[in-house]
């Protein structure tokens, strides 16, 4: 990744989601001729790493078992995998995430609260990848019903700092840090919502004391505008990675970047 004087070059991770209650429908891609066309988009709009969900994080979207994600994720993961495409796999279910190594995910984007020693033994043992997510309530799912907990930058640290001296000890090679900007619930008004968002992005140099990549996500805002404006303050806080369902913002952004360089 590029530092300031330099042209910046995050790696982007674009969202193909296998759940039809997903709310961003354009990402939605239920059948494999479905995967492999999203999947081709995304790659000429600069994406490197695919990252392939099975359930929705929707507030009011129906509840899916593991064992429905894993059976709407294992045909896109092995076919893409043996495709050539590097996939990354989102899931909050250690089970899930051992099973996307079998089918050849690079990536675990582990969106629980805790990963078990089982899960991050295996992550090492496979050279893969691990994201850790900021994810005080368990999973999105217990998210629902549970009370609105802190987003400030000390909360998160002090949520990272044990579970990444966990991973790295049980062998972990690549950790990554993902603060979350999603996580705050739709009870939460709009303008502490994004007052809170842009807090974090501002201190960007602090999360990198934890001592590993970071991942942002370009919140997907309803209103286009919006959009641009989320993109571009993560563009500014220059992260290691981004998580994107819209590349093609991201990469006209990172153009006027490189064009205020020249």
């Amino acid at each position: 990744m590029g530092r300031l004087g330099a042209r910046y070059l995050p790696t982007l991770l674009g969202v193909i989601n296998l759940s039809p209650e997903s709310m961003v429908t354009d990402s939605i891609a239920m059948t494999l001729s479905g995967v492999f066309e999203r999947a081709r988009h995304l790659g000429k709009q600069g994406v490197s790493i695919l990252d392939l969900g099975g359930r929705s994080i929707t507030p009011h979207a129906p509840q899916v078992d593991d064992f429905t994600e894993r059976a709407r994720l294992a045909p896109a993961v092995e076919a893409l995998v043996d495709a050539g495409f590097a996939v990354s796999v989102d899931t909050w279910s250690p089970d899930t995430a051992a099973e996307a190594l079998a089918w050849g995910a690079g990536t675990i984007n582990f969106t629980g609260g805790e990963a078990p020693d089982s899960l991050l033994r295996a992550v090492a043992q496979a050279g893969a990848r691990l994201v850790l997510t900021y994810m005080p309530y368990g999973d999105a799912y217990r998210m629902r019903s549970c009370p609105v907990a802190p987003y400030r930058l000390e909360d998160i640290e002090a949520f990272f700092r044990p579970r990444i001296a966990r991973a790295r000890d049980r062998g972990v090679a690549e950790v990554v840090v993902d603060p979350n900007l999603g996580i705050i619930p739709p009870s939460v008004d709009d303008p502490t919502k994004i007052h809170l968002q842009l807090a974090v992005l501002r201190e960007t140099e602090r999360l990198r004391e934890l001592g590993c990549p970071l991942l942002y996500y370009a919140a997907r805002k309803p209103e286009r505008l919006a959009r641009i404006m989320m993109a571009s303050a993560v563009v500014h806080a220059r992260p290691d990675y981004i998580r994107t369902h819209e590349p093609e913002i991201l990469q006209r952004l990172l153009a006027v970047e490189h064009e205020a360089l020249l």
